[in-house]
């Protein structure tokens, strides 16, 4: 969308899909989607030993720290595709990553798809994943055959920072930091917060409707 919103965040708890409205909304404004837990993902598949203390802490559901995350994600910024505009999935996540950011480059618009924690839960326990990272679900979105990826064969599994214990953590972890990081934006008039909890299509339809007159 020429001349509107280019600069944006996207939150919300785990189970929120905000990676399923973060494609639809990248795609409307005409951005790339820089995704916090891909970022992540990239580095703990290297095997390094960042990896694989990054991956120690994803598996308990703690928080990385600030300084990695802050380093990270600028980098990722300062990437030539960036320079048209960005949709931020999963950073920051604190007020000391909302500065950070802010005296980079700043943001426009902060969008929050909020659900309950029981949802939260009862989503991120059904799901399930492969080494190729397809994504399956056993309620909203099974595989063909149970246990196994639809498109690559390879066995599916869930994840250890998709257990409810560590599920429980990382929402404790996200009311504590993010409910501030959510104050701070709507402080700033540039929160907007949708409702989760509808279907999907509802969800994406409702953001959009809010594209269409406000971007």
């Amino acid at each position: 969308m020429p001349g509107g919103i280019k600069r944006a965040v996207l939150l919300g708890p785990q189970g929120s899909g905000k990676s399923t409205q973060s494609r639809m909304i990248a795609e409307a404004l005409g951005v790339d989607v820089i995704s916090a837990s891909r970022i992540l993902k990239d580095i703990v598949q290297r095997e390094t030993d960042m990896g694989k203390r990054i991956k120690k802490l994803m598996d308990g559901g703690s928080m990385i720290p600030d300084t990695h995350m802050i380093n990270l994600m600028l980098e990722e910024l300062r990437a030539p595709v960036c320079r048209s505009g960005f949709l931020l999935d999963g950073f920051p996540r604190n007020i000391v990553q909302a500065h950070a950011l802010e005296e980079s480059c700043g943001v426009e618009k902060v969008f929050s798809i909020e659900i309950s924690d029981e949802e939260a839960i009862k989503r991120m326990k059904g799901r399930r994943i492969c080494n190729n990272r397809h994504v399956f679900h056993v309620d909203f979105k099974p595989p063909q055959k149970e246990g196994v990826c639809d498109i690559c064969q390879l066995p599916l599994h869930q994840r250890e920072d998709d257990k409810p214990e560590a599920v429980r953590k990382r929402l404790a972890n996200y009311h504590q930091d993010t409910e501030k990081l959510l104050q701070y934006y709507e402080k700033q008039n540039k929160l907007v917060v949708f409702d989760g909890e509808q279907p999907i299509e509802d969800v994406s339809n409702t953001i959009l409707d809010y594209l269409k007159n406000n971007a």
